[in-house]
Parts: structure tokens; C-alpha cells; sequence
């Protein structure tokens, strides 16, 4: 499946919007053209305002610049997540909201609402083509039907791009797990297609007022029930990706606190020195809204220096910011950049008398 990296942005944008994103399956019966045309008109609307979200982030990320001075780049750390920043520096800074786990929460929803979307599709085009005649309003039905699915299975695709875009690089084993869902996302979407060529097939010959050939309502049935097992094998897959992600963000921060200081300060100065070193590491690294494993790696490694300087040498003050320093290096390591960078701006503040 064609899969768009959505910039940094998105990851708010679709937090807020999340349940409205993904269209209402329609829930009356064929038979009724007023829902027909409702569920027509909800899927385009929601099919063009999850485009234009994308489009707008896309757009504002690509215009930022991630050089904020770091007084600027604190006063963005707090900030609710907007669709559009209101100036160049808060357009780096906006993935405050949505953590690791939380965007994984998200492509969790966003998977089973596509797999629902899909067999409610399967469903209805079965049905129809159980009979071996099926009527204007079926086909209407079948396709506002099929619009559903293939805009939920978009959906889900963009998240999944997201997730990879932002933590591909450290979280191998969850993102191979990802790639398996993404892989049965495309198998479905694929028959998806089929059905949607064949409903072409049908609006021909009802327009042309011809009786629909039995090889066509049998390959109807043949692709609904491909679409379904594809479906199951979709929520099959998604039953270990969750308990993975959360062992592995586990283990990551566990790793991470484990790195051992190679650099000691010996003298209060130092240890500050080392302080404001593992700052200016942690904000380069949070700058484009993603940490690298090289990054994770220096960050974890001049956390563990500064804590055990300011331990050493800081006194009850200074020494009680080592256990804040800890804190930082974890939930970088978990995935969650929005509390890492408010955690920053409280431990520059405490620093910052001493500077």
C-alpha cells in the first residue's frame, strides 16, 4: 500500500481527531435511500478533512525552523497541540501530546475500526449477491459501504507511517510487528479493490438495464469472502502488538537507566557544567520531534555522568536534581517526548539560578 510520512505535526492533530476521522458505518437497510445518501456524504467529509489535517501539518512542519532559542523553545513545551502552530518555532515542538504508547493505542483503534469497516462491507455485498440480483439501492448501499473500509484502512495506514517516521529507528521489535499489520492492511485494501471493480460491473449493467452475469455475482461473493479472511487474519495480527510495545518500552528505559558514568564530576562547577551538557543533548535530540538510537544512546550516557555528579558534588540541592535527570532519560527512552520536554523545562529552571 502506498504509505505518506506524515510530518511530526500530525501526531496532535490526529489525537484530537481520531474518532472523527474514521467515518459511521451505515447502520440502516439497503432499502433506504436516505442513509444511502447520508453515508456517502459523511464518508467524502470525512475522507477530505482527514486530507486536509494532513495537508495543513505537512505544509506548517515543512516551513518550521528547529533552531528555537531555548527560551523559546520552553515556552512551546506546555502547549496543547493546535492543526496549525501560530509561528515557526511552535511548528517543530507540537508532538507534545501524544506519546509512543499513546500513538500505538491509536493505530491499535484505528486497525480494528478498519477491520469492522471491512467485514461490514463484506457483509452487505454478500448479501447482495446472495440472491443473484441486486438493485440500485444495493449498489448504492455496497458502495457507501466500501468507501467506509477503504478511508478506515487509510487511516489506520497514515498512523502506522507516522509511527514508523517517529520511532522506526529504536523500537525494531514493535515496528516488525507494525510492518506485518501494515502488510495485511494492503492484502485487504487490495480486495477491497476487487470488490469495487466489480461493483463497476454491476452500475454498468443496471444502467443498461442487462441482467448481471452469474460469473460476476459469484466473483462478488469470491471477493467478499477474501476481504473477510483477510480481516481476520488483519485482527489476528494485532492481538501481540500492544503487550510487544509496552515490554519493549520497558526494556528500553531499563537500558537506558543501566548506562554507568564514565566522567565523574570532581567540584560543584563541573558537576553543573555536566548538567547543562545533558540539557543542551536533550533538547538537540527532542528538536525534530523524534529521538535517534545514537541520540538515545549520548543522552543516556551524559545523564548518567550529570547524576552522579550532582549526587557527588551538588550538595542537597543541587543533588536532589539527579533523580529529575533520571527521569528525563526514561521517558525519552518510553516514547513520551511531550513529558520529557515539560520535565526539561523544570530541571532548567532549577539549574538555571546556577548558571
Amino acid at each position: 500500500m502506498k504509505r505518506t510520512i506524515v510530518h511530526t505535526l500530525v501526531i496532535g492533530v490526529f489525537a484530537a481527531t481520531a474518532t472523527a476521522c474514521v467515518p459511521a458505518v451505515p447502520t440502516a437497510t439497503p432499502d433506504t435511500q436516505a442513509t444511502v445518501d447520508a453515508a456517502v456524504a459523511a464518508t467524502g467529509t470525512a475522507q477530505a478533512a482527514v486530507q486536509a489535517t494532513i495537508d495543513a501539518a505537512v505544509e506548517a512542519t515543512d516551513a518550521a525552523e528547529p533552531t528555537a532559542t531555548p527560551a523559546e523553545s520552553e515556552a512551546t513545551h506546555a502547549a496543547t497541540p493546535t492543526p496549525a502552530p501560530a509561528d515557526d518555532e511552535t511548528a517543530v515542538s507540537e508532538t507534545t501530546g501524544v506519546s509512543e504508547e499513546e500513538l500505538a493505542a491509536m493505530i491499535d483503534q484505528a486497525v480494528a475500526d478498519a477491520v469492522v469497516a471491512t467485514e461490514d462491507c463484506t457483509d452487505a455485498t454478500a448479501q447482495a449477491a446472495a440472491d443473484e440480483a441486486i438493485t440500485q439501492e444495493e449498489l448504492e448501499m455496497m458502495a457507501a459501504y466500501l468507501a467506509d473500509a477503504e478511508a478506515a484502512i487509510a487511516y489506520a495506514d497514515e498512523l502506522a507511517a507516522l509511527y514508523d517516521d517517529l520511532y522506526g529507528e529504536l523500537a525494531t521489535e514493535t515496528v516488525a510487528l507494525l510492518l506485518a499489520i501494515e502488510e495485511d492492511l494492503s492484502s485487504m485494501a487490495e480486495t477491497l479493490t476487487a470488490i469495487d471493480a466489480l461493483l463497476q460491473e454491476v452500475s454498468t449493467a443496471i444502467e443498461q438495464g442487462s441482467a448481471l452475469a452469474e460469473q460476476t455475482l459469484a466473483q462478488l461473493e469470491t471477493a467478499a469472502q477474501a476481504a473477510s479472511t483477510k480481516a481476520a487474519e488483519v485482527q489476528a495480527q494485532t492481538q501481540d502488538w500492544l503487550p510487544a510495545l509496552q515490554a519493549e518500552l520497558e526494556d528500553r528505559a531499563a537500558a537506558a537507566l543501566a548506562v554507568q558514568a564514565d566522567n565523574v564530576a570532581t567540584n560543584r562547577r563541573a558537576a553543573l557544567q555536566s548538567a547543562f551538557e545533558y540539557l543542551d543533548a536533550v533538547r538537540g535530540g527532542l528538536a525534530d520531534g523524534k529521538v535517534s538510537r545514537d541520540e538515545l544512546a549520548n543522552i543516556a550516557q551524559l545523564g548518567a555522568n550529570a547524576s552522579a555528579g550532582l549526587s557527588a558534588q551538588g550538595g542537597p540541592q543541587l543533588g536532589a536534581l539527579a533523580g529529575s535527570i533520571e527521569d528525563i532519560t526514561a521517558q525519552i527512552a518510553r516514547g513520551q517526548v511531550g513529558q520529557a520536554r515539560a520535565s526539561l523545562g523544570n530541571l532548567e529552571s532549577s539549574l538555571g539560578a546556577w548558571r
